[in-house]
């Protein structure tokens, strides 16, 4: 599995449209053969970064998905960053879960739902 994101700081002025141009290319990528998931997300710290990020099943789909028709609209969405871009492939080999939790707080005689509710209190 890849993930792919990308982080753009716009402008204020340039915000709306940054966003704009996201969510235009969100339906159509993921439409596309091995997209397993897609999202935009607007960061509410100082710089309210505009973030594009998707995984992909596969690094063969990841690429046609750059060599897609409407892949340019991110770059133009690129152009309009007050600084470089953010672009991140992470190449994921493994995922865990819950499970990883269960396993390594057991591992140290620790049980998981005790420590959260004492957590909580």
């Amino acid at each position: 599995m890849i993930i792919s994101t990308l982080r753009i700081v716009p402008s204020p002025k340039q915000h709306s449209a940054v966003l704009e141009i996201l969510l235009s290319v969100l339906a159509s990528t993921e439409i596309q053969p091995g997209c397993l998931t897609c999202g935009v997300y607007e960061e509410k710290g100082p710089d309210r970064a505009v973030v594009f990020r998707a995984q992909w099943e596969t690094e063969k789909a990841l690429h046609k998905h750059i060599c897609s028709d409407f892949y340019p609209r991110l770059l133009i969405a690129c152009e309009l960053s007050n600084r470089p871009p953010e672009v991140c492939f992470h190449h994921v080999s493994k995922t865990q879960g819950m499970d990883l939790i269960q396993q390594l707080r057991e591992r140290h005689g620790e049980d998981p739902q005790a420590i959260t509710q004492a957590s909580t209190r």
